[in-house]
């Protein structure tokens, strides 16, 4: 991958998915709010799904488009 694949990735991941505000935001209220109420947070998993819920949404994505690309 060279450096503007990487930049157009970012890029979406930040602008269509709103991925570096919303997801790890969601995940931290939840996370406070679970500690709060004396819950056992997982925290390895709340943050692998945080960071690749988006990841595998672009997988989806561009598979989908490049099956009926053609």
């Amino acid at each position: 991958m060279d450096f503007w694949s990487i930049l157009l990735i970012c890029a979406g991941m930040a602008g269509i998915m709103g991925w570096f505000i919303t997801i790890p935001f969601t995940t931290g209220v939840l996370m406070y709010c679970d500690w709060r109420d004396g819950q056992e947070v997982n925290w390895a998993e709340l943050i692998g799904y945080t960071i690749a819920g988006p990841f595998a949404w672009f997988f989806a994505i561009f598979e989908i488009i490049v099956l009926y690309s053609k």
